[in-house]
């Protein structure tokens, strides 16, 4: 799980030349003028406004503050938000954001709830980010400032988030593992596979006995795959380019699957794995090339193992 709290573009939409071209037509001092939007401002050029003014402490350089926010481009496009059940997170004044938001939050009280207009200096400047925030972008933030904590308080908040994700994770990994399983099973019943399956929820079947001892771990390997979602689309395969996949099992070369499910082959075996999504990737979606692999994905690999050597 990832602990980093940074600012990133994780919404990629689609816009139209109008999008486009108000947003390079209107800077942000024609914005506030043309829309009469009552602001201050600030010397460094940054604009602010308020809808409620809080009663608590002003943020101090050093301080770990937490906000709710929702980024915006001039044209209303909605580029960015924090997770309404995991406030955003930062320490101020030592750049973890655009600088828009390091100088522009210390003007906000806890519990003020307000708008920063940001002038494109003071966000991502010349270079843009993505295919969202283009060069020379002025950005709209509308923030919430939720708390302030010092270093023993925010300790205390990572050691609770912590406690929490933890238990979110197992709890998405307990249901994950009930809904493989299912899923495994509708998979080889309608494929007619007479699988056999392991207290880790990896299934199996040997199509090809092979010959000669199992492998073992620290064996070297060269096995032909391809690799299947469960609605039948290939995802990989080392028939494509004619060129097996080699490497030496025990190392953690591979999956989980893998390395557990490729032990009841032998050197001439033909079969398939069946592998519970807790045995290859997991929550995470893997996207290399032409390889999509989506989030909590069950994966199944036909198998030949083409070579062995102890």
């Amino acid at each position: 799980m990832n602990r980093s709290r940074t600012l990133t573009v994780i919404f990629f939409l689609l816009y139209s030349f109008s999008a486009y071209a108000f947003q390079d037509s209107v800077n942000l001092d024609t914005y506030i003028i043309e829309n009469q939007i009552q602001v201050n401002k600030t010397e460094s050029g940054l604009y602010y406004s308020f809808e409620q003014e809080g009663r608590g402490v002003y943020p101090q350089q050093g301080d770990y503050v937490k906000i709710s926010f929702v980024g915006r481009l001039l044209n209303g496009v909605e580029f960015e938000r924090s997770d309404p059940k995991e406030p955003f997170v930062f320490q101020l004044g030592y750049r973890q954001v655009i600088l828009g938001l390091d100088k522009g939050i210390s003007l906000f009280r806890v519990g003020s709830k307000g708008k920063l207009y940001i002038p494109s200096n003071l966000g991502y400047g010349a270079r843009g980010v993505g295919k969202v925030i283009r060069p020379n972008s002025d950005l709209i933030f509308e923030i919430t400032i939720l708390e302030v904590m010092d270093i023993d308080a925010y300790d205390k908040f990572m050691e609770e988030l912590e406690k929490r994700e933890r238990i979110e994770f197992e709890e998405h990994q307990r249901k994950q593992f009930i809904e493989d399983k299912r899923l495994i099973n509708a998979f080889a019943s309608e494929h007619k596979l007479k699988v056999k399956r392991t207290p880790s929820g990896l299934s199996y079947i040997i199509k090809k006995k092979g010959k000669g001892p199992n492998i073992v771990s620290g064996n070297t390997i060269t096995v032909h795959y391809e690799g299947y979602l469960l609605d039948d689309t290939i995802f990989d395969s080392t028939y494509k380019n004619k060129q097996p996949f080699k490497f030496q099992i025990g190392k953690g070369k591979t999956i989980d699957g893998w390395e557990e499910g490729l032990l009841h082959f032998k050197k001439g075996s033909q079969g398939w794995l069946l592998i519970p999504s807790q045995l290859a990737y997991g929550p995470r979606s893997i996207e290399d090339d032409e390889i999509n692999i989506p989030a909590d994905a069950v994966l199944i690999f036909k198998i030949k193992i083409v070579g062995l050597v102890n």
